[in-house]
C-alpha cells in the first residue's frame, strides 16, 4: 500500500523500475558545501542536499532502487564536474556507510562487554548467597550485584536489538545512494 501510494509522488523509471529522485540545480556548486574549499571528489555535499537525499532515500522502501537526477538550469554540460560530482557523492556515501560499520561493530562489541559484566555479577551474586558468613552484608551485596547483572543485560539487549536496527537501516540506505545511478538533465 505505502509504495502504490509513494508512486504518486515520484517518477519510475520504466524500464528499470527505479525510483528517481531529482535534485533541481542551478549550477555545480551548488552540490557541495561551499566552506570547503577542498578538491572536488573529497569535498563535503551542501547540508540541504544531505538531508534533502536522506530524507527521500528513507522514504522509498529499502528494497527499491533508486536513481539520482541532477536538473541542471543554468549550467551548460562540463563531462569533467558530472564526474567530479559522482565520485564526491559516492565518497560521501561511502564515508557514511564506512562509518555506520564501525558504530555497529562498536556497538556489538560494548553489547558482549555488557553481556560478560553481567554474567559476572551473577556469578558473584550466587557465590554470595551461598556463603554462611555475615549474612546481612553478603545478601546486601547479592542483591545490588543481581539488580546490576540485570541492568547490564538489559543494556546489552537495548543495543543489540533495538539500537542495532537503526544502524543497519542506515547503512541500507547509504549503500543504495552509493549505488544509485547518477544521470545528468540540462535545459
Amino acid at each position: 500500500m505505502k509504495s502504490r501510494f509513494l508512486d504518486q509522488f515520484y517518477t519510475i523509471d520504466p524500464v528499470s523500475g527505479e525510483y528517481i529522485i531529482e535534485i533541481a540545480l542551478h549550477d555545480y556548486d551548488e552540490v557541495f558545501n561551499t566552506w570547503d574549499s577542498s578538491v572536488y571528489n573529497i569535498r563535503d555535499l551542501d547540508a540541504s542536499l544531505k538531508s534533502f537525499l536522506e530524507e527521500f532515500s528513507y522514504e522509498i522502501d529499502s528494497h527499491h532502487k533508486i536513481k539520482l537526477v541532477f536538473d541542471m538550469k543554468d549550467a551548460t554540460q562540463d563531462t569533467n564536474m558530472e564526474k567530479n560530482i559522482e565520485l564526491g557523492v559516492r565518497n560521501y556515501y561511502n564515508y557514511r556507510h564506512f562509518v555506520m560499520n564501525k558504530q555497529t561493530m562498536q556497538s556489538r562489541k560494548k553489547t558482549l562487554i555488557y553481556i560478560l559484566v553481567s554474567t559476572l555479577f551473577i556469578l558473584l551474586s550466587t557465590f554470595f548467597q551461598l556463603s554462611e558468613e555475615n549474612q546481612f552484608f553478603q545478601q546486601l551485596l547479592s542483591l545490588n550485584l543481581t539488580v546490576g547483572s540485570w541492568v547490564f543485560l538489559w543494556e546489552a539487549f537495548s543495543l543489540l536489538f533495538m539500537q542495532s536496527g537503526d544502524l543497519s537501516k542506515r547503512r541500507k540506505h547509504y549503500r543504495r545512494i552509493v549505488v544509485a545511478p547518477i544521470i545528468f538533465r540540462y535545459h
